[in-house]
């Protein structure tokens, strides 16, 4: 042996075999190591092949030599079956398999029967006592024996081998019976081969062909089968009427949907099927690998801001009258990507447009404590510390593209961003908060379209309406400051947070420590400046009520002071003013001081208090609704109005008839004549006519009282009586 001989020491459980492209040396399978006797130069090893034999002798010097001279090398044995899974997760008829071989073998492999069952002169005997003692036959223990050797000479070794049974990776060849249980019609056809039916090997083209004819995007699968049945399994054609009728096959002349589907799927996992029929933009979205993450390039917080809307699913009602029902409203959501916070929100009816991105960004880049008190939630700063500008903004290719957008980078030093059209995975932390929003909240709220309840599919959910989208505001500040304090991702810490032994995972603690220890991109300016180019722009007037925007009036300290309202109402003349204003904050306005060039503030006056908790939506929809309103009374009072300007016209004709008749032959002197005399017999005439109204009513049965009655015969003569005549 050369010198260097000891690496190639052979021990127990090695694996050696026939060095590829080498001389033969007579090993033609791999071999794996039994038992090694030096004293003796002896070498016993097993055969690992499908079927395994008795174990064998070798000169051990002459097969080290073997591979000293690289005719023979070492090789790593092929793992047990199951060999990465957990004793629980083992299929129960692989550990049967084993227990009951090495309950068969266990005696023969204790150490006081080796070296004897490795070597033929005493390996026969230790076998035929065993097998006696058990009743078994003699082959019934040499194959549990062998499979222990060839495998590795433990336990596990025995494992039934299920996982490796099958065609895996070869398939049926054409021309072969078929395979799998004969069906019903077979068994009860005389025995008949013919009833069985083609098997998938001797068809498999011909569905290969019918799927890639028939099955296009909107065609399901039966109705490809169906198509394929037809066009390459029918028994002829019949002329019906002109019309060449396809004969359809009988049940075991064609393919069965399993045989057709089974192929389908088979040619899907090569993605070929899925990549022909779908567009290139829905494979990245929906079938592409996810290699990359959304925080790569991404440096610390404020480094990315993500943005984008839906269209919530719950109804809500008006704030002026709870049984107007407003629809659906919007939701806007800006996302922090290095720590995945929720920066900030906009709930309201505007949008999708840039009015509705621009006031989520504006609350994104605003203190949330004054948002949050104008709804009725007392935070403080450090519950959501989030009031700075971002380096980028990351849209989804539609508001970040208007013209109104400009000012963000212009203005403010923001870098615009957009998505590619329906690309929602280059924006996933915004999209999971609108999926956690519905999920966790918006589903529980009534009014929501969630189909989950019976009874809610049986009635509609516009019925359950009841919440305003101020409540709905209130609702939607907690849930997100509670992710914001308890969204633990343990993925989402960043490397230097686990090294400085920070394991709080949460979007709070992430944007914490990234804006203490990391530059993303945090920037702050002038709350005027953000006002100036993210606040709704508008135009006042001037009133003697006072500034009337959007039909509400305010009014500031200087303002009064100047006696604005007082030169209005005296001069006449209404001058206009911009403002700046939020739809969601109607108790204030914002109009320029050309002093201070800063935004003043003006608030509602207390005459139109009702108008406090109201936004300009709504205020628009109150105004359309009673537009409305206002629209069908006078459509009815113009149908009452039109029945009795019918009557009056018909008295006006009625009577001009009457006076056109009795003035017939008079003169134009006696018509206008005795003007004053026929004045007073008028008056005289009305004056009997009440009296004579007053003597009836005095004539009338009396009711029924204690007090009694004159006679007749005693009452004196009647004063009015003279008055009937005249």
């Amino acid at each position: 042996m050369p010198d260097d001989g000891e690496k190639f020491l052979l021990c127990h459980g090695q694996v050696f075999e026939q060095t590829p492209g080498e001389e033969n040396v007579g090993f033609h399978v791999p071999q794996r190591v039994l038992w090694v006797d030096r004293a003796q130069d002896l070498l016993v090893t097993i055969g690992i092949e499908k079927q395994l034999k008795k174990p064998k002798l070798y000169p051990l010097s002459q097969v080290e030599q073997l591979i000293a001279r690289k005719l023979l090398r070492f090789i790593e044995s092929d793992p047990r079956p199951y060999a990465f899974l957990n004793e629980s997760d083992l299929p129960k008829i692989s550990k049967d398999v084993r227990d009951r071989g090495w309950e068969i073998i266990q005696p023969l492999v204790d150490d006081h029967h080796i070296p004897q069952i490795y070597l033929p002169g005493t390996r026969g005997a230790l076998v035929s006592a065993r097998a006696a003692e058990l009743g078994k036959e003699w082959i019934q223990v040499y194959r549990p024996l062998y499979k222990y050797f060839a495998y590795g000479c433990c336990d596990d070794a025995l494992l039934g081998r299920y996982d490796r049974c099958g065609c895996a990776g070869s398939k049926q060849a054409p021309k072969t019976a078929k395979r799998g249980r004969r069906p019903d019609r077979a068994k009860l056809g005389l025995g008949s081969t013919e009833k069985i039916g083609p098997s998938i090997a001797d068809v498999r083209n011909s569905i290969i062909e019918g799927i890639d004819r028939f099955w296009k995007p909107g065609t399901t699968i039966k109705k490809a089968w169906q198509d394929t049945k037809n066009a390459f399994f029918s028994q002829g054609e019949i002329d019906h009427r002109g019309l060449r009728i396809p004969i359809p096959p009988e049940i075991h002349q064609t393919i069965t949907y399993k045989q057709f589907w089974l192929v389908f799927r088979e040619e899907d996992y090569r993605l070929d099927l899925t990549k022909k029929h779908v567009s290139t933009t829905t494979w990245a979205l929906k079938y592409r690998g996810v290699l990359g993450s959304s925080r790569q390039g991404v440096f610390g917080p404020c480094a990315r801001y993500e943005i984008d809307s839906t269209i919530v699913d719950v109804y809500l009602v008006s704030a002026f009258n709870r049984a107007w029902v407003i629809g659906r409203p919007v939701l806007y959501v800006v996302v922090d990507v290095f720590s995945r916070m929720v920066v900030g929100f906009y709930l309201g009816l505007e949008g999708p447009s840039w009015e509705g991105a621009r006031l989520a960004l504006f609350n994104a880049f605003t203190s949330k404590v004054d948002f949050c008190r104008r709804f009725g939630v007392e935070i403080t700063e450090d519950m959501w510390p989030c009031h700075h500008l971002p380096h980028k903004v990351l849209a989804d290719n539609s508001e970040m593209k208007s013209k109104a957008s400009d000012a963000l980078p212009k203005a403010l030093g923001i870098k615009l961003q957009n998505a590619t059209a329906r690309r929602g995975d280059w924006k996933p932390n915004v999209e999971r908060q609108f999926r956690l929003i519905n999920d966790h909240t918006v589903h529980f709220l009534p009014g929501a379209l969630n189909p989950r309840l019976e009874d809610v599919k049986q009635r509609q959910y516009r019925l359950d309406a009841c919440l305003t989208i101020g409540e709905l505001t209130r609702i939607l500040i907690r849930r997100l400051i509670i992710y914001n304090w308890s969204a633990y991702q343990s993925a989402a810490l960043p490397n230097e947070m686990l090294g400085a032994n920070l394991t709080e995972a949460t979007p709070i603690a992430v944007w914490n420590w990234g804006l203490e220890n990391l530059t993303g991109g945090a920037k702050s300016i002038s709350k005027q400046k953000i006002w100036t180019y993210l606040l709704t722009a508008g135009t006042g007037t001037i009133r003697p009520e006072g500034i009337y925007f959007s039909g509400r009036h305010y009014a500031s300290d200087r303002a009064i002071k100047e006696e604005w309202f007082a030169r209005v109402r005296t001069t006449g003349k209404r001058n206009r003013i911009e403002l700046r204003y939020v739809p969601d904050w109607p108790e204030f306005i914002w109009i320029p001081n050309p002093r201070s060039n800063q935004w003043e503030p003006c608030k509602l006056l207390d005459r139109e208090e009702q108008y406090r908790l109201a936004r300009i939506e709504e205020i628009l929809d109150r105004a359309k609704l009673l537009s409305l309103a206002s629209d069908e009374i006078e459509d009815r009072t113009n149908k009452k109005f039109a029945v009795f300007e019918a009557e009056c016209n018909d008295i006006a004709e009625r009577a001009e008839q009457a006076a056109a008749k009795a003035k017939k032959g008079l003169s134009k002197t006696e018509k206008t004549a005795n003007i004053d005399s026929n004045r007073t017999f008028e008056k005289t005439a009305e004056r009997v006519e009440r009296a004579r109204d007053a003597a009836e009513s005095y004539g009338n049965k009396p009711v029924a009282s204690n007090v009694i009655p004159l006679r007749r015969d005693l009452a004196g003569p009647d004063p009015l009586e003279d008055l009937w005549d005249i």
